[in-house]
């Protein structure tokens, strides 16, 4: 039991000079984990493209959204100003302003309707 406390220490020791000196990232050691030391910077960079991407998505979203905005208070106003020209008043302005010559009839339109005898 002592001996195995005695070579945990040994190690740690051993490890931890190892890593003050610098040499714990050898060329051994790259040569031993070149496959998880690529997946990993492989992972990391995906990430990076990843949080590009969504932040580009956003900010064209938020984009658009202010277009949105701006496309439906147009539409407000072109409906307002063609309620506005399409008044029965302001369309008789429009015609004593242009002197067109034409005016409101007094009396109402007559409906002809077809009889029997007018059918060939």
């Amino acid at each position: 039991m002592a001996k195995k406390i005695k070579n945990e220490k040994i190690g740690f020791i051993k490890y931890l000079k190892m890593v003050i000196q610098g040499r714990i990232f050898s060329l051994d050691f790259f040569r031993s984990h070149w496959g998880f030391i690529a997946s990993v910077v492989f992972l990391f960079c995906l990430s990076i493209a990843n949080r590009y991407v969504c932040q580009t998505k956003l900010q064209t979203i938020r984009d658009l959204q202010f277009e949105l905005v701006n496309a439906k208070t147009d539409r407000v106003r072109a409906a307002a100003r063609y309620m506005g020209a399409v008044r029965h008043s302001r369309i008789v302005t429009l015609v004593n302003e242009n002197r067109l010559g034409l005016e409101m009839p007094d009396t109402p339109p007559v409906k002809l309707r077809q009889t029997d005898g007018d059918k060939k």
